[in-house]
């Protein structure tokens, strides 16, 4: 008879509109049941967490009412006894930080970036403070170390010595291209005219947005393109500038979305002539993968992990307002990417490579 192994997991994550690191502790946690059948799932949170999506036997612990701690707080404070009552084999955190846990518990941690060291601008104080006191301690002692790309594996060696197990993130199923009637409909929803740029970024310093508007700004004063530029993406610690730069221009030459529902991505993508990603540093760079599969042309910065999402299919640049202006001219004088050559795994084969890594560590194997 197969042992039960009991996995806890760090469900703070968690949100009821999943992106980004959200999203992909998500998907993954919707295969893992069929991944390890012998496994029983405990998901720790300080707040309600919604399992019905995930298969196999999954239990939330949480607190009677909702906790006024910050989350890696109550992870540290609350969590750790739960976890210790339901003598865990394995806990998994992908979100950096673990609880106090009994010697006999094996633990796994994800590392999506080092966003913190490269670029500490884009932290809020507190997070800071969070990984300073706590994060570093958690990397150094975890058993084993998720990353998500070969980038940040790189990175997690240059800065801790030690290697991961790389479990890149997969496609949604909606980023392809869509037919011409969707993505008018979208553009027409949206009222956007075409032609135009793209950019997919929360307003972050790292994004660069604020260069994008500069070099695009100066294009369009020289007359070197027709072009407007659409941004789509929450406004942050760089809205001042941005603001800024597009109060001062002409009524029409830049369209600002904001958030926008994921149904519209796609068609947003593959009716843009680039979608222009001039970020400075990120984890893989999804908005890139997602850009090629809709058959859009994509100019992106020159670095590692932004190379691993988009291939030899992209325009790499530096991002300066001339590299910029240099990827925007190349992209639109070559022809549209050929989407059928964007080769993904499932998240069902990535929570595969999760739970093989799950099962060596409970059963002790090097």
């Amino acid at each position: 008879m197969t042992k039960t192994i009991r996995i806890g997991i760090d469900g703070s994550i968690f949100s009821e509109q999943p992106r980004g690191h959200s999203l992909y502790t998500y998907r993954l946690c919707q295969q893992l049941g069929d991944q390890l059948p012998e496994a029983q799932f405990f998901v720790y949170s300080p707040w309600p967490v919604d399992l019905s999506g995930f298969k196999g036997d999954w239990t939330l612990r949480t607190g009677a009412q909702r906790s006024r701690l910050s989350p890696v707080l109550w992870l540290k404070m609350v969590a750790g006894t739960m976890c210790q009552a339901d003598k865990l084999d394995l806990f998994w955190s992908p979100y950096v930080f673990l609880p106090r846990l009994g010697r006999e518990t094996k633990t796994l941690i994800t590392v999506y970036d080092f966003v913190n060291r490269i670029s500490p601008d884009s932290f809020a104080r507190l997070h800071t403070l969070a990984y300073t006191l706590f994060a570093r301690r958690d990397i150094r002692r975890a058993d084993t170390v998720v990353t998500i790309s070969q980038g940040t594996d790189d990175k997690l060696f240059q800065y801790f010595g030690r290697r991961s197990r790389v479990v890149k993130p997969a496609l949604e199923p909606r980023y392809r291209r869509p037919d011409s009637s969707e993505i008018q409909a979208t553009l027409n929803a949206l009222n956007i005219q075409q032609p135009y740029l793209l950019n997919v970024a929360t307003w972050d310093p790292r994004k660069n947005v604020a260069a994008l508007v500069r070099a695009f700004l100066r294009m369009k004063i020289e007359g070197e393109i027709p072009h407007t530029l659409v941004l789509v993406g929450k406004k942050d610690r760089a809205s001042e500038e941005i603001e800024r730069l597009i109060s001062a221009q002409e009524q029409g030459k830049i369209l600002v979305l904001g958030y926008v529902g994921d149904q519209y991505l796609p068609a947003l993508y593959a009716g843009a002539d680039a979608f222009v990603f001039p970020s400075t540093y990120e984890g893989f760079g999804m908005p890139v993968l997602e850009a090629r599969a809709c058959g859009t042309r994509v100019v992106t910065t020159d670095i590692p992990e932004l190379r691993e999402a988009g291939d030899d299919h992209c325009i790499y640049i530096s991002p300066t307002e001339s590299g910029i202006r240099q990827g925007i001219l190349s992209a639109l004088s070559r022809n549209r990417v050929d989407n059928h050559g964007t080769s993904v795994p499932s998240w069902s084969e990535q929570a595969g490579l999760l739970a093989t890594e799950m099962r060596r560590l409970v059963s002790g194997q090097e």
